[in-house]
């Protein structure tokens, strides 16, 4: 067995000491363990010991000087059986404990998806009577050796507002920073630079002007794209947020994302959509529900709601455990509005 294969076995010789710690708070705390799982716990503590022994024992003879350690029999496990058996049991030990893993990437672009697709779904809403805004897609690229800096993008959107403000017109928008790969380009240029993909709504026969000739964007060079070349804007925009390798190579300091131009409703809405399932289920838009210092969170009335989970580490893992479940008003799937606010307390 290989060094990082007894490395891998203390490690979770070490979360299963934790974990049955702190499944035994959890029955001092009155949830209490059915058989089965109370069966588990045992036979975790039994293949604790082992792993406990096979580590010491890989790890004392990695320190001899001169010796290298030598499967001399088939009950000696390798590399590749350690790493199964440490996800089997990792998983075997989540769904005792009622567990699951974060993946923090997956998570975040995710939710990235859902906040820059909800705003442009919200900026294509037509109003009654109304025709419909025009999405122009305008692209910000860096010149070969320029530096980049978190205020360029603003500053860029600051002046696209006052110009929309002259012409009396509402400024919506939503961004989003790619890193390039310089695929494009037989020289390669370009690669691992950020630019920027913004989508503007603008009225009907309003042309979208180009923020490089303006001035607006002295950096590089700028394409704004008319309506008919841009087809489906959120599909289009979405499209750059399907991996998550672009959040990884962002600089320090820059954003992923900016949205913009949302009326009231439209952000209460997009507020919604980031709270916890149960404040969901127990809150409309308008409801001023807020975090709470120590973790959990306060109701429109007061009453503080502790977090359903709380974070744990299984064999090396972070994971979220279930610690207790609050009631529901209604089954919510998306934003809503109380028909009569008499009808739910949150006392």
């Amino acid at each position: 067995m290989s060094h990082s294969a007894h490395v891998q076995a203390y490690a979770v010789a070490s979360s299963l000491e934790l974990a049955a710690v702190r499944v035994h708070e959890l029955d001092m705390m009155g949830r209490g363990l059915d058989r089965g799982a109370a069966q588990v716990i045992a036979q975790s503590r039994s293949e604790q010991m082992r792993h406990w022994a096979q580590a010491r024992q890989g790890l004392d003879g990695a320190k001899a000087p001169g010796l290298v350690s030598v499967p001399t029999s088939p009950e000696r496990a390798s590399e590749e059986a350690v790493s199964a058996r440490v996800a089997a049991e990792r998983d075997e030990l989540a769904d005792t404990l009622e567990c699951f893993a974060i993946d923090k990437a997956k998570r975040r672009l995710a939710l990235l998806r859902r906040s820059v697709g909800f705003a442009a779904r919200c900026h294509a809403i037509t109003e009654k009577g109304h025709r419909s805004d025009v999405p122009w897609m305008v692209t910000l690229t860096y010149a070969p050796g320029q530096l980049w800096s978190s205020r360029h993008v603003s500053d860029a959107l600051r002046a696209m507002y006052h110009w929309c403000k002259r012409k009396g017109i509402p400024f919506r928008y939503v961004w989003i920073a790619e890193i390039q790969d310089g695929k494009r380009r037989a020289d390669g240029k370009g690669r691992d630079c950020i630019h920027y993909h913004i989508v503007v709504w603008l009225p009907v026969g309003v042309r979208c002007p180009h923020f490089d000739r303006r001035g607006w964007w002295p950096y590089g060079m700028s394409r704004s794209d008319a309506p008919q070349k841009v087809g489906n804007a959120v599909g289009y925009l979405l499209h750059y947020l399907k991996k998550d390798k672009n959040l990884a190579a962002m600089p320090k300091g820059a954003r992923a994302y900016g949205v913009g131009g949302l009326d009231h409703a439209s952000r209460r809405a997009r507020r919604w959509l980031g709270l916890p399932a149960f404040v969901q289920a127990n809150s409309d838009i308008s409801d001023q529900w807020r975090r709470a210092e120590g973790g959990g969170w306060i109701s429109p009335s007061g009453r503080h709601y502790a977090s359903e989970f709380r974070r744990v580490v299984l064999a090396g893992v972070e994971a979220l455990q279930r610690v207790c479940t609050h009631t529901r008003a209604i089954a919510a799937s998306g934003p809503f509005c109380w028909l009569s606010r008499g009808g739910v307390s949150h006392a």
